[in-house]
């Protein structure tokens, strides 16, 4: 089997989409990060407009992540400055 099989059989899996409030979630990162538009782009993160549905493949940003954890981790709660 080669990679074009491989990866056309992983795609008729159909993994489910989710929304920005769960990627922010599971990602633990901001929401503004997968709702704003300019956002997104400027960060470069994987998505889907349906209609006017934004939506995500969960599988898609954690290889994000793993490729951006500099950019991202910088924008975790708590990571920069200190408590009040």
């Amino acid at each position: 089997m080669n990679n074009h099989t491989q990866s056309q059989e992983l795609l008729a899996e159909e993994e489910s989409m989710i929304d920005a409030r769960q990627a922010s979630f599971a990602l633990r990162l901001p929401y503004y990060w997968f709702a704003d538009p300019k956002m997104r782009a400027a960060k470069r993160i994987p998505h889907y407009l349906l209609s006017r549905l934004v939506r995500f493949r969960l599988s898609e940003l954690e290889v994000w992540y793993r490729q951006n954890g500099r950019v991202c981790g910088a924008g975790k709660l708590g990571a920069e400055g200190g408590d009040d």
